[in-house]
């Protein structure tokens, strides 16, 4: 070690198999789907972009790269790479991700836009950002402003959890592009914190969705609540959300 720096062979890019489906799970064929790559260097970080295109079974495959770097024993003066994951292709609702297991393959549900829907970083932000998307979430005012940060993880978590518990529940639920989601941050400190999430499919056009929660009578699974709650302290259960209650209205 020479100067208080030392060298590391970081992966700058992980061995990933991605596959892209439409809601009925048949593959789509030449879906874009893009690589956030943030290299940081201590709390400042940069992103570049690789793109790829799924072939005939929706599928894309892409191997380990590594890259040499300078480690400075210093105060923010590591190196280290994190990644993002986006999912695109006209007609359809671009998907971001976050939260990817690299070990097994990333399964990706593409649902049905009516209107042109893409993927966006910014040079310095380590999510994709997916405007239509951020729009399905609504907070509702309560006593604790909500994380920023945090209708971009339970979005990515909460169709999957809640399929599943719909399915032990035997309730059919609607096309998921039906649905928006009011949350509110509800606890009584940091160690009880909880976001309630109400699913809504429709909303009279004068309601106004962030000053209280709506629903009204429907025998199709249109409204449902679930809670998700985040494993903020390592003595605590893993982050999770509860099992779906179906609202009549």
């Amino acid at each position: 070690m020479l100067g208080g720096c030392y060298p590391s062979l970081l992966t700058s890019r992980p061995k990933a198999e991605i596959i892209v489906t439409d809601e009925s799970g048949e593959p789509l064929v030449g879906a874009t789907v893009t690589l956030g790559i943030m290299e940081w260097h201590g709390i400042v970080g940069r992103n570049r972009l690789e793109k790829f295109q799924t072939d005939r079974e929706g599928r894309v495959e892409f191997g380990t790269q590594h890259d040499w770097a300078m480690q400075i024993m210093l105060p923010d003066g590591d190196v280290r790479y994190s990644w993002s994951v986006c999912s695109s292709k006209p007609g359809f609702e671009a998907i971001p991700m976050v939260l990817m297991n690299f070990d097994e393959p990333i399964k990706v549900v593409m649902y049905p836009s009516a209107v042109p829907s893409e993927c966006r970083w910014e040079e310095h932000e380590a999510t994709p950002r997916v405007k239509e998307r951020e729009a399905r979430w609504i907070e509702v005012e309560g006593e604790w402003p909500a994380h920023r940060g945090f209708p971009t993880i339970m979005d990515e978590k909460i169709r999957d959890a809640m399929e599943s518990s719909a399915r032990q529940q035997g309730v059919k639920l609607r096309s998921w592009s039906e649905y928006r989601f009011q949350y509110q941050l509800r606890g009584t400190d940091n160690r009880d914190l909880r976001w309630f999430v109400h699913a809504i499919c429709r909303a009279p056009a004068e309601f106004d969705l962030s000053k209280s929660f709506f629903s009204e009578p429907d025998d199709r699974a249109c409204f449902f609540d679930t809670t998700y709650t985040n494993q903020t302290y390592t003595d605590q259960p893993k982050s999770a959300f509860s099992p779906l209650q179906i609202v009549p209205g």
